[in-house]
This record gives C-alpha cells, structure tokens and sequence, in this order.
C-alpha cells in the first residue's frame, strides 16, 4: 500500500486531469460500469456475472457513444475499467481509465491534445513523433518468427515481435505515436487509404493510450463484432452478447468524432517516476 503523501501527490495530478478537460470545455459523464453488453475484442477477457449475466466493462465506449448520438458532443469520463487476467509491473485488472471524445476532431488533432496532456501532467515537454504501423516493424525479422512460431496466426506473431521486441523501443526522449495499422487491426476506426485511423501511444516504451477516428457505420461495425466472435471461437473463449443499443445509436447517426483511452495509473507512474503500477494504487494487485 502506498504512503498518504503519495497518494496526495497522485490526486493532485487527477485533479490536473480533469481540470484539463474542463478547462477546454468538455463535458464530465458518469456512465455504468456493469452492463448486460459487452464488446468483442478477441484478444481482450472480461468479468462476467451470472443470475442475470452481465459484464464489467473493460472501457466506458460504447456507453459515452450513445451519448454522442444523442447530442452531448465533447465528452470525458474518469473511471475505472477491468481486463481479466492482466496483472503484472504494468496491468492491474481493475485500473483507472480517462476517456474523451472530440467532435470534428481527426485522429492527428487528437494525438495533440494527448500529448498536450502528458506533458500537462507531467511536466516533461516531450515532442511529438509518428511511426507507422510498417516502420515499427522495419527491424523486425518476421521470417524467422514465422518459421519459429509455425503453428501461431500473423496476429498473434505481430502481438509477440510487438511486446518483445518494438515496444521496448519506442518513445525514447518523445511522445511516439504508432499510427496507420492494418485494417484488420481496425477495431472501431475508420478506415482511410487501405489503413485504419488508430493510434497508440508510447513514451519509454510503454503504451499510453489507444485512439481512434472512429467508425460510425453500423452496418461495418456489425460486420466487425461477428468476425471478432469467429476469432474467439477458434480461441475457445466465451462469447458475450453483442451491444444492440451501441448498433442502435450509430444507426442514429453518431457525429464524425475521434476519441482515445488513456491509462491514467500508467501517466501518473511517469509522472512520479515509479517502475510498478502497484506504487501508484491503494490497492493494487
């Protein structure tokens, strides 16, 4: 358990956060963590109940995106959010999440305004860079990986050279962007010149936030959700109920937008220079 002076120096830097967005006129949602939808994410695993089923949701998206097609434009939630089976130096399964939509925004304005906030809260003054998807892998050997890994999908060897080999060198001395990914690794951006409109995030080599320019077609989106379930039922995970209220608001029609999520206990770990996301929670696994 950290000290009380910490956990000082922890909420003034929450309290630095959301004064940054109310200061640029966003508006402070409040919505469920609970819901009898879930998203499909096949590499995500979330909470379920039972008696009726419901989930806890691993981000407050599809919820603040009904917002938006019912007129509440620019949106930020602080709030938490739980992944199954993440823990570690820089997972906790239930973390603190800060989530904002911006109206009109492409997804290249809004990695400004994520930036404007690390270096807000931070106080680092990093500059930006972009790296796309295929550069991040220029020095990667994917033949080898693939005739060492024979038996793993182009997914799951991308994920591995990702987090064991490009990761630890991002971000050095700057705020560094991976942009432009391939299309099937769209979730839900848009796609735009044969890439999708999504960015993370990466500053010491570790990932900060997940942003898209988002994808407002229900149809697409559908389309995706069924694809994804296919995914997870090659990797025998549980299927959860797909979020027909979210299809409905995007029916509705859903402004042109971009939002991102950001690990707010990843931020406040830079910040305070600790190596451990346990040294910036009360209680934290």
């Amino acid at each position: 358990m950290i000290t009380p002076l910490l956990w000082q120096q922890r909420q003034q830097l929450h309290y630095r956060v959301r004064d940054f967005f109310l200061k640029r006129g966003l508006l402070e949602v409040d919505v469920p963590m609970l819901s009898v939808a879930c998203g499909t994410d096949p590499w995500l695993d979330y909470f379920e109940t039972t008696h009726p089923t419901c989930y806890l949701a691993t981000s407050p998206e599809f919820f603040m995106k009904r917002l938006l097609a019912n007129g509440f434009g620019d949106i930020f939630s602080l709030t938490h959010a739980f992944r199954k089976d993440e823990s570690g130096e820089r997972h906790n399964c239930e973390f603190n999440i800060a989530e904002w939509y911006r109206v009109g925004f492409s997804a290249e304005e809004l990695q400004q305004e994520v930036l404007d906030l690390v270096n807000e809260v931070t106080g680092l003054n990093l500059p930006l860079k972009r790296t796309t998807w295929e550069q991040a892998f220029e020095s990667v050997d994917m033949k080898k990986l693939k005739a060492e890994h024979s038996n793993w999908t182009l997914e799951e060897i991308e994920d591995y050279a990702m987090g064991a080999i490009v990761e630890p060198n991002l971000g050095k001395d700057c705020a560094e962007f991976i942009v432009d990914y391939p299309p099937q690794r769209a979730a839900l951006a848009k796609i735009r010149n044969g890439v999708a409109c999504r960015f993370e995030l990466y500053i010491n080599g570790i990932e900060l936030c997940n942003g898209y320019e988002e994808l407002a077609n229900a149809e697409e989106q559908k389309k995706r959700f069924l694809e994804d379930i296919e995914k997870r039922k090659k990797l025998n995970k549980s299927i959860p109920k797909i979020d027909e209220d979210f299809l409905a608001a995007l029916k509705k029609g859903m402004p042109e937008c971009s939002g991102v999520a950001l690990g707010l206990d990843r931020l406040y770990m830079l910040a305070l220079g600790k190596q451990n996301i346990s040294e910036v929670l009360l209680f934290g696994k």
